[in-house]
């Protein structure tokens, strides 16, 4: 007949080896989470930029800055190195914003990106 302790002997080692397991299944979750937010966030800075550039009086800076704008705001420091470009074709703006997002597993960093691109109103008489 086995004894208590012979019967629990391996306890010990599965907690050991769920509790990191479990620990780290959360941070990949949140990590999803934030990169999930990130990318919700650079959609919108791209959607508005473009739109800001599309105007007859719409230029690339105030697509640079409106674009900006939403991801100072929105943001905060999940992202980090964002880049804004507004290129502009005959009739067309398109604005790209990339950015890292802030990461929570070591060795991971996310990189998102959006294009929004749109035709730009000019008045013809």
């Amino acid at each position: 007949m086995a004894s208590g302790t012979e019967r629990e002997r391996g306890e010990v080692t599965t907690t050991v080896l769920a509790v990191p397991i479990a620990m780290f299944l959360i941070l990949v979750i949140v990590q999803a989470g934030l990169v999930s937010h990130g990318q919700a966030v650079v959609d919108a800075a791209a959607q508005d930029g473009a739109a800001a550039g599309q105007g007859e009086f719409g230029t690339e800076a105030a697509a640079r800055s409106a674009a900006q704008a939403i991801v100072g705001t929105s943001a905060g420091t999940l992202l980090s190195d964002v880049q804004v470009y507004v290129r502009s074709r005959p009739g067309q703006r398109s604005v790209t914003v990339q950015a890292t997002v802030t990461s929570l597993i070591p060795g991971y960093t996310p990189a998102i990106s959006s294009t929004a691109t749109g035709p730009r109103e000019v008045f013809r008489p």
